[in-house]
């Protein structure tokens, strides 16, 4: 077989080395740098800040809170004097019929007392028949008097012997002290009013009994008034619900006595404010956060009950206005502080650049270097800090790398030369081989195929065919111990010796002895050769052969079978001068295949370690599509090569097949190639 050799290419990168490719600084360690520490401190005034804002926020919130109580105690007060103005009208009353002032007298109180009211327009007495005021009357007796035009008008009328509902509206038990009732239609005036009521009591048989009612009326839209000119911020207003949730006074006229808190809570789908009512509606105080549905934005509301009535009062002021500062503070804070990290970004970025600028040049020398430039100019150092004892190391790495790379040369051109040399040694020893072992066989009509293949460009296998002076065929393989250079010397001296003695010795045991006397004096490195003998006569099938230490050759038979040579392993070439080698004869049986192999086919290992071993060398011969030598070998090195795979070939591989005249072979036989 012919065998090419594979040269592999290189250039002026080093064998095994990739070819450099400058890679490009994306972001620098600079700028990292910088944005690291600037990164850290923005986190820092962050936090801080967003600390600061929140307990700002608190403490604002608990700073209106005590504000807004305080503004409420204001509005409670005005709010106060407006009720107060109705109680003291209805106390003046009281006090005459007690005094026992008649009819008269009491119009004349009460003219006066609405005349200096300042928002009691209506007074009702009802007086009982037991009243001293009417003395003579057999039931009880009513005064209305009401102001209108700039006059107070009287008018005195009976009523039913049971005056109170009709005094009480909504009342339902007789009064023990001053109330307010509940907002209902004046029928006087027909607006909306409340009505303080007091009891007047009297003194039979030493019982206080009532004797009549005294009620003021308070028109509502004086409380609407009152809280009108009460502005809380810009948008702030002021309420007041009624014992049962109803408004007694709001900015939106339409909501008095109308509707009630709840309703629309209700209608708003506000939960927070139907809370905020209950609340108000049991006399609560608090400082709570809202939706308003009349500011329509969300709001704060403080609440607290009037006192000496079942109502409640509420200022509610939008949320956006009590942190309007703090929003504008805070803004101003972010304004500032982002140009200050700016700031901060760029004086960093100089600072830091500053110091990392000598990085930057050895990483341009680097990118230099690493291209191969070993003449870029690197800056002494002037400093012996971190940066000054890195660059003291790019200089002497420089001058190191000079070395390794004159060191490296001179290798690359040695090993050059040794390929060289080993070429030409495989050309060498490839001339010590039969050049076409087929074509030589065939000369006396018998068929021969061989493989030769080395693990290395030259390795310790050998085979030998060639016709004797008596018509005989010498066939002969071996294996020299060791690989490479040594073991090809001694595989070139060893075929040398074979050839030379077979031509004066015809039994093959006989040169056996010969060679391995002159091995065992040439030996000096103590390399051992096993070596497989043998004259095949091309008529009778007569095979006459000697063993010194090879694997045992096959026999493929005509009927498909296959078994090994049963013949004694004897003593290896080159070790015992005065060994001598056993003849041995047999015959081979038309259509007989004998294959001499060496022990790289058995010993083939795979990626695992496994060997090919005996056992599948003996099945794939029993394969019956082989018919022919050169069948025989390209099964067995299929074989081989599948059971290898991608695995390293560990050892020569050399295989040497011939038939007998009476085997079914081609008539022109041709060498196989691997």
């Amino acid at each position: 077989m012919s065998i090419e050799s594979k040269q592999r290419s290189v250039g002026n990168t080093p064998a095994g080395v990739s070819a450099y490719s400058p890679v490009r600084v994306r972001l620098g360690l600079a700028t990292r740098l910088s944005l690291t520490l600037v990164g850290a401190v923005a986190l820092v005034f962050i936090t801080a800040f967003y600390y600061d804002y929140q307990k700002s926020h608190q403490h604002m919130l608990d700073s209106v809170n005590a504000v807004i109580a305080g503004l409420s105690g204001a509005i409670i007060g005005n709010v106060q004097g407006i009720l107060a103005d109705v109680m003291e009208v209805a106390s003046k009353l009281t006090q005459s019929l007690e005094q026992g002032a008649d009819i008269e007298a009491l119009r004349a109180v009460a003219t006066d007392a609405i005349m200096d009211s300042s928002y009691c327009n209506v007074v009702t007495i009802v007086l009982d028949s037991r009243s001293r005021a009417t003395p003579l009357q057999s039931q009880a007796q009513m005064l209305n008097c009401r102001y209108s035009h700039s006059k107070v008008d009287c008018n005195l009328t009976g009523v039913s012997a049971n005056p109170e509902p009709m005094i009480q509206g909504a009342f339902s038990k007789p009064l023990k002290q001053g109330i307010w009732s509940e907002p209902f239609l004046s029928p006087n005036a027909g607006n909306a009013v409340s009505a303080y009521t007091l009891p007047v009591y009297s003194m039979e048989n030493g019982v206080q009994v009532a004797a009549g009612t005294v009620s003021a009326e308070l028109p509502l839209n004086s409380l609407t008034s009152a809280i009108e000119r009460l502005r809380v911020f810009q948008t702030g207003y002021v309420f007041i619900l009624s014992g049962d949730g109803r408004y007694l006074a709001h900015l939106d006229p339409q909501r008095v006595l109308s509707e009630t808190i709840f309703d629309v809570a209700r209608f708003q789908k506000n939960p927070n404010l139907l809370d905020i009512g209950q609340r108000m509606i049991r006399g609560e105080t608090g400082f709570a956060a809202l939706w308003s549905p009349y500011l329509h934005k969300p709001a704060r509301i403080y609440f607290t009950p009037l006192p000496g009535t079942d109502w409640s009062i509420g200022v509610v002021f939008g949320e956006e206005e009590l942190f309007a500062n703090l929003e504008t503070l805070a803004g101003e804070v972010y304004l500032i502080g982002g140009i200050g990290l700016l700031l901060l970004l760029a004086l960093v970025i100089l600072i830091v650049r500053r110091f990392t600028r000598p990085l930057l040049v050895l990483t341009e020398k680097s990118v230099a270097i690493a291209g191969g430039d070993l003449d870029v100019a690197i800056p002494t150092p002037r400093t012996f800090d971190e940066v000054g004892v890195l660059t003291q190391s790019f200089l002497e790495m420089r001058q190191a790398l000079r070395q390794q790379l004159d060191i490296l040369a001179e290798a690359r051109a040695t090993q050059a030369r040794i390929d060289n040399e080993l070429k030409i040694a495989r050309g060498i020893q490839d001339s010590f081989l039969p050049r076409n072992p087929a074509a030589l066989a065939a000369q006396g009509g018998l068929e021969v195929a061989t493989w030769f293949q080395p693990a290395r460009e030259v390795g310790g296998d050998l085979f030998q065919c060639f016709w004797l002076a008596d018509g005989r065929l010498f066939l002969g393989i071996g294996d020299v111990a060791g690989k490479s250079v040594p073991a090809a010397l001694m595989m070139a001296v060893t075929t040398t010796l074979v050839k030379a003695m077979a031509a004066t010795t015809p039994d093959p045991a006989g040169v056996l002895e010969q060679v391995n006397r002159e091995l065992c004096v040439l030996n000096e490195r103590l390399l051992f050769v096993t070596f497989f003998a043998a004259a095949l006569h091309p008529e009778t099938g007569d095979l006459a052969f000697g063993n010194a230490g090879h694997n045992p050759p096959l026999i493929r038979h005509a009927d498909g079978s296959a078994e090994f040579m049963d013949i004694a392993a004897e003593l290896v070439l080159g070790v015992e001068p005065d060994w001598t080698y056993a003849p041995v004869a047999l015959r081979l049986a038309p259509g007989d295949i004998l294959l001499l192999y060496t022990d790289g086919v058995t010993e083939a290992m795979n990626a695992a370690g496994e060997c090919f071993d005996s056992r599948r060398l003996l099945e794939v011969s029993r394969e019956p599509e082989i018919a022919s030598p050169h069948q025989l070998i390209e099964k067995v090195m299929a074989a081989v090569t599948a059971h290898a795979g991608l695995a390293e070939q560990s050892d020569d591989l050399t295989l040497l097949a011939v038939a007998h005249p009476g085997a079914a072979a081609e008539s022109t036989v041709r060498s196989p190639t691997p």
